[in-house]
């Protein structure tokens, strides 16, 4: 794997304590996050207003949890970052219904234009999902088959375990319930992170961390991952990635969790068409894109 992934030291016991915490408190806050879908619902049941209300649930990012030795964050290109849920409801939206389509936050705008009966300008990036959502057959025949990453590096981020000081000997650190905690045992403030903590840090990106990359599900690439990877700070320099320094490649189907990056195995010709198309979307805006 590129950059710091590669050379991240295994994560101890005091590492998989603070990610096991921070799952738990994770789907422990997922159920005031049930209590508000609940509200929401029942005050459009309440206006009378169910028949005619779309609702829309989904998520901005994945998350790494100790994912390649990462303790926690979300910048990369791996599906854990990449992938999320999109789950829709509303008039002409088939009740369980499902689709494959991949799509991405970027289609949302035209989505929700379109079902205000209006028409998105031509210089919008994305597609409307209307037609995916009602199960237009030749909507899904016509979809995309890839859909278009790119991220580029903010810091050097590292995530500490150990040497910490937190509670009540630390005037500036997480003191439940009165503060935000960077602890994850919260009524004892014990068991924390960065920043109470600067001794045992596993890296989450250093500035080999920028990327464009392409995810397909079907189409000449298959059921694959590729991305293209170039040293460099934008706080700095352009990047344009035309200094390509790291290359990974990955077959969904044999490999889901990313662990073989096989770019070196491709042909000349499968390199040139993937390198190609990842370009192709680089370059693209409005209604030009896929």
């Amino acid at each position: 794997h590129h950059g710091n992934i590669a050379t991240n030291p295994i994560l101890d016991a005091e590492a998989a304590a603070v990610t096991t915490g921070i799952f738990k408190n994770r789907w422990r806050t997922l159920m005031s996050v049930d209590d508000l879908v609940a509200s929401v619902v029942g005050a459009v049941d309440e206006l009378g207003a169910l028949d005619n209300t779309y609702f829309f649930f989904t998520s901005d990012h994945g998350f790494t949890l100790g994912e390649f030795n990462m303790l926690m964050d979300k910048r990369h290109p791996y599906e854990f970052d990449t992938r999320v849920h999109l789950l829709a409801r509303g008039p002409g939206i088939p009740a369980g219904s499902v689709w494959s389509e991949p799509a991405t936050q970027v289609d949302l705008y035209a989505t929700f234009v379109e079902l205000a009966g209006l028409t998105p300008p031509s210089t919008v990036d994305g597609r409307s999902l209307v037609p995916l959502l009602v199960r237009s057959d030749d909507a899904a025949a016509a979809w995309r088959t890839s859909v278009f990453f790119e991220y580029y590096y903010v810091s050097y981020n590292d995530k500490c375990v150990a040497n910490c000081t937190q509670g009540a000997a630390c005037d500036h650190c997480a003191e439940y319930p009165l503060a935000d905690a960077s602890c994850t045992d919260l009524p004892d403030n014990a068991v924390c992170w960065t920043p109470q903590c600067n001794q045992r840090c596993y890296r989450t990106e250093d500035d080999r961390n920028n990327y464009i990359a392409l995810r397909s599900l079907g189409g000449a690439h298959g059921n694959s991952m590729y991305a293209e990877f170039q040293t460099g700070d934008l706080a700095n320099a352009p990047i344009e990635f035309d200094a390509v320094d790291f290359h990974e490649h990955y077959d969904m189907d044999a490999d889901r969790w990313q662990m073989n990056n096989t770019y070196t195995e491709l042909s000349d010709a499968a390199k040139t068409s993937l390198s190609s198309e990842l370009r192709r979307w680089y370059t693209c805006a409005g209604a030009t894109c896929p």
